[in-house]
């Protein structure tokens, strides 16, 4: 029997975003273990046949014991399962996770998920973790790039020397995110569904929110998403009781608030491919979002949204007067392209093939026929 390992920092990158992967190795009869800091989500992977082991893993911590603990924790595990692969997501767990597979001598996939953006006075920080990811990822098999930018600048990091894929990101699925009609003509609704976390561009969001508003008293503004950042609270709360946004908490499901929208907002500052424009691309809806890898790839600027320039409430605000100011059959053609080109580029499929086949290539075993 094939075992394979996975490692996130959260369990929703399991159910959310590999939950397709998951459940056809488990009906391959693979044997596969997910480490991840417990969470809801945990128990219905477990349902499917997944065996889990709960990791802790502080994600923005930058304690460099904390980080070595992290490290120890995973060679322990690592040591235990002896896993035939290990596939690490996002940044901390494939660093560390990746250093871990080296010690161990177990083959490992890496998907990044984008890169951090720094300030220019952080310039030690970035060679901090440009070095630490060069220690995590160049012993690894394969690294699943998640946009072009990601390939080329970790590429030259890696020197070349480390095979890599370039894949849609995460890919949705077409089925569980389905094309829905267009909410009716009338007051339009913007979701922002994300951390509530400055690199998440909620500051710029706030800003347009409130310009936005003060001329278009109907429009709504609804933000979807867990506090990263508590400063963010009372800023929210203030701008809620004024009636600038509303609050709508943390949603397991998030396909009746997209279905409810005209668009989605997305002024992330960094990507590796957001996972908010695709969910909302292939239910029909427009997308307007900032111009950087991992969300441009996902907009088809005047097509199926609008493109604004990162860190910029003023182009944000244009972006959205210029879809405020469009006609009702334009806003609902934009969402149907938006649709057509997810079916096109970004079939959920896609991603899950390209890890199958790269399993099987590395452990050397042809998987049971389909």
């Amino acid at each position: 029997m094939k075992t394979v390992m996975m490692l996130s920092p959260k369990d929703n990158n399991f159910y959310n975003f590999r939950r397709e992967l998951i459940c056809e190795m488990l009906r391959r009869g693979w044997r596969v273990v997910l480490v991840c800091p417990y969470g809801s989500k945990i128990d219905a992977l477990k349902d499917d046949g997944c065996e889990f082991i709960d990791l802790p893993i502080d994600r923005r911590g930058t304690n460099p014991l904390h980080d070595l603990k992290l490290i120890l924790r995973y060679c322990r595990t690592i040591r235990a399962v002896r896993p035939d692969i290990v596939l690490t997501y996002t940044s901390k767990s494939s660093i560390y996770g990746g250093i871990a597979c080296r010690a161990e001598r177990v083959k490992y996939i890496v998907n990044n998920a984008g890169l951090m953006e720094f300030e220019p006075e952080q310039k030690w920080l970035r060679r901090i973790v440009y070095a630490l990811s060069y220690v995590g990822f160049r012993g690894a098999a394969c690294m699943m790039y998640q946009n072009a930018q990601e390939r080329d600048v970790l590429g030259r990091l890696l020197r070349g020397r480390v095979p890599g894929r370039l894949i849609p990101g995460s890919g949705v699925n077409l089925e569980e995110f389905a094309f829905c009609e267009y909410p009716p003509e009338g007051k339009i609704i913007f979701n922002y569904v994300a951390r509530i976390v400055k690199i998440k561009g909620i500051d710029e969001f706030l800003q347009c929110a409130e310009r936005v508003k003060a001329a278009h008293p109907d429009v709504e503004f609804r933000v979807y998403g867990d506090y990263d950042e508590d400063e963010y609270r009372a800023k929210i709360a203030r701008m809620q009781e004024r009636g600038v946004i509303r609050y709508c908490g943390v949603r397991l499901d998030m396909k009746p608030a997209i279905a409810e929208c005209h668009a989605v907002i997305h002024p992330s500052y960094y990507e590796g491919m957001t996972n908010v424009v695709l969910e909302h691309s292939a239910m029909g809806r427009a997308c307007i979002g900032s111009d950087i890898p991992g969300v441009r790839e996902g907009i088809d600027d005047g097509a199926t949204g609008f493109l604004f320039r990162s860190h910029d409430a003023d182009a944000m605000t244009r972006a959205v007067e210029k879809f405020l100011a469009l006609p009702y059959a334009e806003k609902a053609a934009m969402g149907r392209a938006a649709r057509a080109k997810m079916e096109r580029e970004f079939d959920r499929r896609i991603v899950t093939e390209a890890y199958l086949q790269q399993i099987e290539r590395l452990t050397g075993e042809e998987a049971a026929a389909r």
